[in-house]
C-alpha cells in the first residue's frame, strides 16, 4: 500500500470511528426491532426479519440479495463494491434458541427493552445485536462511495442454532459463499475491557445412546426389561469421556491459555466452576442434554434415548473420541444399549494466529477499543465451521455479546459493545490487504 493510500485509509478510519459513535441510537433501535421478531426454534422462521433488513438496505441504497432453500428461512446478503478483486465477508445469524419459561424473564423475551445501557431480549447477545451493528456498518461503508478498497458482503443467515442446515451450511455447499476472508459476528469479543478475537471455535461430537428392552405392566416390572433403567446405568460411563485427554496443535497453546483466563475473568465463577474452566480445552466437555423414554405411567418402557452435547477443541481428532466412547459403552457391560457418535473429519475450525488476516483483524479491534487485542478460542460452535470447512474461506470471530448471556433468561447486550461492533465491522474492510 502506498504512503498516500495509507494516509487516506487513516483519514477514512477516523471518519468511520466518529460515524460509529454518532450511530449509537440507530444501532440500539435496530437491535430492539430485530429482537421483536420471534425467530426461535423449533420453527426458526426468519422471513419477516429478513424482510425488515431488506427494507433497511433498500432505504439506504444498499444492494442486497435473498438466497433461499426454504421460503420461511431466507438468507440475505448486502453487497458493497470495492476497488479491487478481494472480498471481505461478514456473517451473522438471525435464528435464536427458545426463550424458555416466561416467568424467568424480567422483561418479555421479545420486547427488545432498552434500559440502563443494555438491550434485553432473546437473541440480544446471540446475536441480533451484532447483526444490527453489521447493518449500520454496511450503511457507513456504502456512504464511502467509490473509495472502498475491498468488496464487502454482509451475510445474515438462518438455522445456525441447528447446524446451518438452511443457512450457512447450505450456502457453503451450494457455492454461494465467495470471498477471501470472513469475519464471524458470533461470540464475545470482550468489549472495551478485554478486546479479543476468536481464532476459531470448538466442534461437536454429538452422541446418542439407544436402549432397547421389553415392556410390561408397571406393577410387575420383573416381567419386563426396563430400557430407561439400562440407559441410566450407562450414562455415567459415557460421561467419562470428559476424562479423555485431547491433543491440539502447539500454536493453540497460548490462545487456549488466554481463553481459559478470559472465561475466568469475564464471569463470577465459584471455585468448582474455576476448576472446570481449567479443563475446558484439554478435555472434552460433555453434557447429557436430552432424555426420551416411556409412553405411560404404568408401562415399563421398552425404548429409551439419551443425547449428549460433547464439544472438542479445534485441531483435535474426533475419530479418537468416537473410539473412546464406543470403548466406554463396552466397559458398561449393559446389554441392549448401543451408541451413535457423530464424529466429523475435524473438530470445529481455527486459523493460524500468525496469519496476516488475524493480525489485520486484531489491528481493527485494537484501533476501535484503544487497547491491545489477544486471541482466544470460542467454546461454542458458529457458522465459521461451514464457511471455513466447506467453503474453504478463512474465518475469524469477533462478536458483541456479553459473557454468560447466550441462551440465558434476561439475555442482554450492552450499548457500548454494539458501538464497538460497528467500529470493528466497518473499519476492517479498509484495513485488510490480503
Amino acid at each position: 500500500m502506498s504512503a498516500f493510500r495509507c494516509i487516506l485509509v487513516s483519514m477514512e478510519i477516523d471518519q468511520i470511528l466518529a460515524k460509529a459513535e454518532q450511530a449509537e441510537t440507530e444501532v440500539v433501535e435496530l437491535t430492539s426491532e430485530l429482537i421483536k421478531f420471534n425467530t426461535a426454534h423449533p420453527d426458526g422462521y426468519t422471513d419477516e426479519c429478513v424482510a425488515f433488513i431488506k427494507e433497511y438496505f433498500d432505504e439506504h441504497g444498499i444492494s442486497s440479495e435473498i438466497h433461499v432453500t426454504d421460503p420461511k428461512k431466507p438468507n440475505i446478503v448486502a453487497n458493497l463494491g470495492g476497488q479491487c478483486a478481494r472480498t471481505v465477508l461478514w456473517m451473522g445469524h438471525l435464528d435464536v434458541v427458545p426463550e424458555g419459561k416466561p416467568e424467568t424473564w424480567t422483561y418479555p423475551a421479545y420486547s427488545g427493552t432498552v434500559k440502563d445501557g443494555s438491550i434485553y431480549g432473546r437473541g440480544s447477545s446471540d446475536m441480533k445485536g451484532a447483526c444490527a451493528a453489521a447493518m449500520v456498518s454496511a450503511r457507513i461503508l456504502n456512504e464511502l462511495g467509490g473509495s472502498l478498497p475491498n468488496n464487502v458482503a454482509f451475510w445474515f443467515t438462518s438455522d445456525e442454532e441447528v447446524g446451518g442446515v438452511k443457512g450457512a451450511h447450505w450456502l457453503a455447499e451450494s457455492g454461494k459463499l465467495k470471498g477471501d476472508v470472513c469475519v464471524i459476528g458470533d461470540g464475545n469479543g470482550g468489549g472495551l475491557e478485554m478486546p479479543s478475537l476468536d481464532l476459531g471455535c470448538k466442534g461437536g461430537a454429538t452422541t446418542r445412546l439407544i436402549s432397547r428392552g421389553r415392556t410390561a405392566h408397571g406393577s410387575v416390572p420383573f416381567l419386563g426389561d426396563n430400557a430407561l433403567r439400562k440407559l441410566i446405568d450407562v450414562i455415567p460411563f459415557i460421561e467419562k469421556i470428559g476424562e479423555f485427554k485431547l491433543n491440539y496443535p502447539d500454536e493453540l497453546i497460548e490462545p487456549v491459555s488466554a481463553s481459559i483466563a478470559f472465561v475466568k475473568a469475564a464471569q463470577n465463577l465459584t471455585p468448582e466452576q474455576e476448576l472446570a474452566a481449567e479443563r475446558l480445552f484439554d478435555y472434552p466437555t460433555v453434557s447429557c442434554t436430552m432424555l426420551s423414554a416411556g409412553v405411560k405411567l404404568n408401562v415399563v418402557p421398552d425404548y429409551a434415548e439419551a443425547t449428549f452435547d460433547i464439544r472438542l477443541t479445534p485441531g483435535t481428532d474426533p475419530g479418537k473420541v468416537k473410539t473412546q466412547i464406543e470403548s466406554l459403552l463396552s466397559q458398561a457391560k449393559v446389554p441392549g444399549v448401543e451408541v451413535e457418535v457423530h464424529a466429523p473429519a475435524r473438530a470445529g475450525y481455527y486459523e493460524s494466529p500468525d496469519s496476516a488476516f488475524a493480525n489485520q483483524l486484531a489491528g481493527a479491534v485494537e484501533k476501535a477499543a484503544g487497547k491491545p487485542t489477544f486471541y482466544k478460542i470460542l467454546t461454542g460452535g458458529t457458522d465459521g465451521i461451514s464457511v471455513s470447512g466447506i467453503a474453504g474461506i478463512p474465518s475469524l470471530g469477533y462478536g458483541t455479546s456479553l459473557a454468560g448471556q447466550a441462551h440465558q433468561p434476561d439475555e442482554r447486550v450492552s450499548v457500548a459493545n454494539l458501538v464497538l461492533g460497528v467500529k470493528v465491522y466497518s473499519t476492517f474492510p479498509l484495513i485488510y490487504t490480503g
